[in-house]
């Protein structure tokens, strides 16, 4: 059985779902929080393409959130049954990531045409993740890292953004409903961000 190490700041921030990730299946790893001033410190061989989260695997070493999460979702059986079920899972992860910058603008700026693409798009994730929550019942990675980008978007909204979008707080509540997940949430370190 693999060894497993997560490296990130002491915050939520881009790691959260690596997290839930490990709860959900149960696997042991280790929790490292750079403390201050301990990432500058850390040697560029260890600061893989220079960024965190890192996750290592048996001494070896994967960076980029996405990446972290993509790996620990096959490794622990969290992707989507099919190669077409997973594609649209990344699709659907890939977008909630486009979302995260012209939210920080509605934030700053309160930009009205922005705030109408937001309502689109909110209105089609709403559609696409119910359409398949009726087909895939099992949780996947998506999902989680869905669940997670809502806290994040809470903040640059307002916490009752998902009041419109039945299905997407159903799957919210659904997600955060799973012992193992519940659980996370209640002993998980407590952080600012």
């Amino acid at each position: 059985m693999p060894t497993y190490q997560l490296k990130y700041f002491n915050i939520k921030g881009l790691v959260e779902p690596a997290w839930w990730l490990f709860a959900l299946a149960g696997q042991p790893y280790k929790d490292h929080r750079f403390q201050e001033g301990e990432w500058p410190s850390v040697k560029p061989i260890e600061r893989i393409l220079m960024k965190a989260p890192i996750l290592v695997v048996d001494g070896k070493q994967i960076a980029q959130s996405k990446a972290v999460f993509r790996y620990l979702a096959k490794q622990f059986g969290l992707v989507g049954e099919t190669d077409m079920d997973q594609a649209r899972g990344d699709m659907i992860v890939d977008h909630l990531e486009d979302c995260t910058g012209p939210l920080r603008v509605i934030r700053k700026e309160g930009d009205p045409p922005k705030k109408k693409l937001l309502k689109r798009t909110m209105t089609e994730m709403d559609f696409s993740l119910g359409k398949r929550l009726e087909i895939a019942p099992r949780v996947t990675w998506t999902d989680v890292v869905f669940v997670c980008n809502t806290e994040i978007h809470k903040r640059f909204l307002n916490p009752g953004y998902l009041a419109d979008y039945p299905k997407l707080e159903a799957l919210v509540q659904r997600v955060e409903a799973l012992p193992a997940i519940a659980e996370w949430i209640k002993t998980r370190p407590v952080t600012d961000v």
